[in-house]
């Protein structure tokens, strides 16, 4: 099995082919996240086609639609059912499946740092109930292109260092994957990602208890966008235990690259779409990381957006595999 330092030392090992000659391996995705905004009901159907037939086009079989909508903020939307209705039937028409977020709080970031100890027990009360109403309501698990449910909610080990924050977390998954599916749907999913805040608390350990507690599908960042392809060595251990386990799983691909705010500024997320070659060199550790699919963060935008980086690497990517 390979080591951490394999895994660092992947991306290195692409480039030393590249500059050798030898052909690189073929660029394989096998799905995309989509992050849908409310820009998004603004796109005529013919876009949406054209999206979903360049996303088949790179080799995806699935999208992984990040929510239903967004509530708990300013300003709460839920995606319309006729735009689900069309994202299932086109999805379907390219021979994609689509599996589909739940309804997002926005509010879990801030709670999970509130002072309040009561804040996080009712605010996780509260979802499971949002959630569950949906997943007992909503129509979308009879399609044909339905693949499953995904929670939006992201677990790292920082956020629940503590046996008590441990203890809320794997109840709160139990009775979520406890819903009955139906025609043998696919396990709930949730994606994870390594802090490289420091804690006490390990990932591989908060992912045993999790994993002991309710049947799910774990959906692994690989953080590249943010903390560069070191962060495979802090994904390791996990990575290990869900083998040792048997327990299928994804690798998500970040197609981003993050960049730092001007000083003075106020902290905000800003990123470009990444070169081919580091896209390359993290599709090269895919190769033998034993994810069942391999999903990228995501192709829109940052292959299908309107920036100068994303259509450059949309370009190489076509000009390197002929997609």
């Amino acid at each position: 099995m390979p080591t951490r330092r394999a895994w660092l030392g992947a991306a290195g090992a692409a480039a030393a082919l590249l500059a050798a000659g030898c052909a690189p391996a073929p660029l394989r995705l096998d799905g995309t996240f989509l992050q849908p905004w409310r820009s998004h009901e603004a796109l005529s159907l013919d876009e949406w086609r054209r999206r979903l037939r360049t996303t088949r086009a790179l080799g995806c079989r699935e999208v992984v639609v990040q929510w239903m909508g967004l509530y708990g903020g300013t300003n709460d939307w839920m995606l319309k059912p006729a735009l689900l209705q069309m994202l299932f039937d086109e999805a379907a028409r390219e021979g994609m499946g689509v599996r589909l977020g739940l309804p997002y709080d926005e509010r879990w970031w801030t709670t999970l740092g509130a002072k309040q100890p009561e804040a996080l027990p009712a605010f996780l009360d509260q979802t499971r109930d949002r959630s569950l109403a949906a997943m007992r309501s909503e129509p979308w698990p009879d399609h044909a292109a339905f693949r499953g449910w995904y929670l939006p909610y992201e677990i790292d080990q920082y956020n629940w260092a503590t046996p008590e924050r441990r203890r809320l977390l794997t109840a709160w998954l139990r009775e979520l994957a406890a819903e009955p599916l139906k025609r043998s749907q696919p396990r709930l999913a949730v994606s994870t990602f390594y802090s490289r805040l420091p804690t006490p608390g390990s990932l591989d350990g908060l992912w045993a208890e999790i994993l002991d507690a309710a049947p799910l599908r774990p959906m692994l960042q690989d953080g590249v966008g943010v903390a560069g392809m070191g962060n495979y060595a802090g994904l390791e251990p996990l990575r290990r235990l869900l083998r040792k386990r048997g327990v299928a799983f994804d690798l998500i691909v970040e197609l981003f690259e993050q960049l730092p705010n001007p000083p003075g500024q106020p902290d905000a997320f800003r990123a470009r779409a990444a070169t081919l070659e580091r896209v390359r060199a993290q599709l090269e550790v895919a190769r033998s990381y034993g994810a069942e699919h391999v999903l990228a963060f995501a192709i829109d935008p940052w292959l299908l957006g309107d920036t100068p980086e994303a259509q450059k690497l949309l370009r190489d990517w076509r000009g390197g595999d002929g997609a």
